[in-house]
């Protein structure tokens, strides 16, 4: 039986036990903040190997992704499977409280309703069918987008995508920024950044994209362009931020080495200062022994001289 494969508090590579879902305003700053005892982050090793773009088959036809990402141990074979989708949280009558609803909605309140844009940790892709049903409902796989590892994006670029389409339309709109045009802009980014992938799917399934009861709800280009665009620059930010993370343990490990350091050193002059005193306390014995037996010799000398005048 081999070993599980080794986890990552951000990619999971074995289901979880219950729903672990976090807002991708959070995937990417916690991602970069890991430290990994010394070693390239491993997230960003961790390349994303395929995109499915699903549909729900009944309600709304609420439309999300679901990502494969690649172990970052050279060799191994696993993956973590993860599902990116774009909600909706609703103030009820407690205003301390809400409801969170997929798909299209209408907000009776002329206030922006916020958009819940998350991840949630699947696990391995033998439970992820099953899940999915479990989370989203009866659903069908409309397209696939492939990326050879020569140009796959690693899951720190891909939270880092996620975010920027996200700062696009961070609230909800049921005309413009809902769950299709979410799951539209996110492929249609990756697809662009990252070029030599393989897009399969029918043309029957690819125009079921973005259409709800018969109309075209989605896409919208300017968005997929303005992420393309900002990407660069947040990119930049976000190796900045993974290099100044591993600069500040650097540091705290430069400085407890110089303390072993220091410790060691005073410790060993502690040793030295003992075998020191030893030494000292010896030559100060024999000095005396030899006073002793000087004194003695001299009292020997002295009795013989007397004995030989009697």
């Amino acid at each position: 039986m081999s070993e599980p494969p080794a986890q990552l508090p951000q990619l999971r590579f074995n289901s979880p036990d219950g729903k672990i879902a976090t807002p991708v305003t959070e995937w990417c700053p916690l991602m970069a903040d890991h430290w990994d005892s010394g070693r390239e982050n491993p997230y960003a090793k961790c390349a994303l190997r395929r995109i499915e773009f699903c549909k729900c088959s009944n309600g709304v036809r609420h439309e999300f992704l679901v990502l494969y990402f690649g172990h970052w141990i050279d060799g191994s074979s696993a993956e973590a499977v993860v599902c990116v989708d774009r909600t909706v949280k609703l103030r009820t009558q407690d205003e301390n409280s809400a409801k969170q609803f997929p798909g299209l909605v209408s907000s009776r309140s002329s206030e922006p309703s916020q958009a819940l844009d998350s991840i949630a940790m699947i696990g391995s892709p033998h439970d992820a069918e099953s899940r999915l049903i479990q989370s989203q409902g009866p659903y069908k796989r409309l397209c696939t987008l492939r990326f050879p590892p020569s140009s796959a994006p690693s899951a720190l670029e891909v939270s880092t995508i996620l975010l920027l389409v996200h700062q696009q339309a961070p609230s909800y709109d049921l005309i413009e920024s809902h769950c299709f045009w979410f799951s539209d802009s996110v492929w249609r980014s990756l697809k662009k950044l990252f070029p030599g992938n393989e897009e399969l799917c029918t043309l029957n399934d690819h125009n079921l994209r973005g259409r709800f009861v018969g109309f075209t709800v989605g896409p919208l280009d300017p968005s997929v362009h303005a992420v393309c665009d900002a990407y660069p620059s947040e990119w930049q930010r976000v190796q900045e931020k993974v290099r100044q993370v591993k600069q500040q343990h650097d540091a705290k490990l430069a400085q407890a080495e110089q303390r072993g350091l220091a410790q060691g050193r005073a410790e060993r002059q502690a040793e030295i200062d003992q075998l020191c005193a030893e030494r000292q306390h010896d030559a100060d014995q024999m000095r005396q022994m030899e006073t002793e037996l000087a004194q003695f010799r001299a009292l020997m000398g002295v009795a013989a001289s007397e004995g030989a005048k009697d």
